[in-house]
């Protein structure tokens, strides 16, 4: 992430490379890079002249070469993106000696998504001797919460705690999808007012009281039929529910128990990678589940996941995922 930012914090100061080398998880992150450098280097006016799109499923290497060595047509400089490069497979190696020796009217962005080129690999050594190599990672889950917060105050959004986790825990981590959600509360949104879960619920969509946050909670303070009734609810009012999201969401829950329950573990909000306003939902969670409890839970969640892999393959429909999770529940609190 700090990586990341220097790379935009640098292209904003004009500090720009000739090559790039983009590849990752996180598409977002390559996406904003791009979006970065042509706003900083292709006019408006220059866009349909000076701004070269490529992609690796369509194009060839020899295509790449010859655009990348041709000259800009109005502007002092020419992007050349090439995304989806993973598909050109080996004979990126003929880029090789083209990066040694870039034309300096030409910014190459090579994209590699959802892959990254191994770091002994010849090829990488190569690429990060002449390039400026960045790996866009997927951000861990702890850090997610801090990043929608960074980006909500751009947008000169005041959400609180709670609106957080509202959006966290419905849309996981798709940073592309919360980037919308956030610029879709910035235009309806007051922005002097600090934004709660009802404006999250009126603006957005997300229930504020049948969601993964909510039904984690219930869990954590052993209400049984809170808890069943909130995931009936998010069967029923959620077609989409994604049963994977919420088994990652009480995995990485009672993941914290366990830290909480360690002999030489200092609880604070920081190191639990939580916001100070929930951590009473913890403790709470901590003094209904013992270390031994939350062992036991984990492994349910993990049995329960490849059980979900199992019906997702077969097409067992959302009644068995429901039942899955209805059965889970009765576990957990049961124990």
């Amino acid at each position: 992430m700090k990586e990341i930012q220097s790379v935009l914090r640098s292209i904003s100061e004009g500090k720009i490379e000739n090559n790039y080398f983009l590849m990752g998880n996180q598409p977002y992150f390559i996406n904003l890079i791009c979006k970065k450098l042509e706003e900083k280097l292709i006019s408006k006016n220059n866009r349909e002249f000076d701004l070269r799109l490529l992609y690796g499923k369509e194009t060839s290497v020899s295509e790449i070469l010859e655009t990348v060595k041709s000259y800009p047509m109005f502007g002092e400089k020419q992007l050349v993106i090439v995304r989806e490069a993973q598909y050109l497979n080996k004979e990126i190696k003929l880029l090789l000696p083209y990066l040694e020796n870039p034309l300096s009217q030409t910014v190459l962005v090579i994209c590699y998504v959802n892959k990254t080129l191994d770091s002994k690999n010849k090829i990488y050594k190569y690429v990060s001797n002449n390039s400026k190599v960045i790996e866009c990672k997927q951000l861990y889950e702890s850090q997610v919460y801090n990043w929608i917060s960074s980006e909500a105050k751009k947008l000169n959004l005041n959400l609180d705690p709670k609106s957080i986790m509202l959006i966290y825990t419905n849309i996981g981590l798709d940073l592309e999808i919360i980037q919308k959600a956030l610029e879709k509360l910035s235009f309806r949104s007051n922005s002097q007012n600090t934004i709660k879960v009802e404006d999250v619920e009126k603006y957005i969509g997300f229930s504020k009281e049948y969601n993964n946050f909510e039904l984690q909670n219930s869990i954590g303070e052993k209400k049984f039929d809170k808890s069943i009734f909130i995931i009936n609810q998010m069967f029923i009012k959620d077609n989409k529910n994604p049963i994977k999201s919420t088994l990652s969401l009480l995995h990485n829950f009672f993941n914290k128990l366990l830290l909480i329950h360690s002999k030489n573990f200092n609880i604070t909000p920081k190191n639990l990678g939580i916001h100070p306003y929930f951590l009473k939902d913890y403790q709470v969670a901590a003094r209904n589940f013992s270390l031994e409890k939350s062992i036991k839970i984990i492994h349910l969640l993990r049995e329960t996941d490849i059980k979900s892999v199992s019906i997702n393959e077969n097409r067992g429909g959302k009644g068995k995922e429901l039942k899955l999770m209805l059965d889970l529940i009765l576990d957990i609190i049961g124990l």
